[in-house]
């Protein structure tokens, strides 16, 4: 049986299931894993411009290239991203 992270990231998942193992087993069914690129599409929408979701570096070789807005959006991003760890980590410890 494969990893779910490798189906996450191949596409491939596993239907749920309607009956018990146990019934699976007796009739001798089988799961098959089948192709869902739906099943976690944010995946591939996770891009550097528009997902500020993720803590990312502005590379140097990209940063003449970009216009100062995207560049200072990026930064705040980062920044409130930095606040939100910051904040989770101090709520685990209480």
């Amino acid at each position: 049986m494969a990893r779910r992270r490798w189906k996450r990231k191949s596409g491939y998942i596993t239907p749920n299931l309607v009956i018990s193992k146990k019934e699976l087993l007796e009739n001798d069914l089988f799961l098959n894993p089948v192709y869902d690129d739906w099943a976690d599409w944010r995946d591939g929408f996770r891009d550097w411009f528009r997902d500020f979701k993720l803590i990312k570096p502005i590379p140097s070789r990209v940063y003449k290239y970009m216009s100062e807005d995207v560049r200072a959006k990026r930064i705040r991003m980062n920044q409130k991203q930095q606040r939100l760890l910051t904040r989770r980590k101090a709520r685990r410890l209480i």
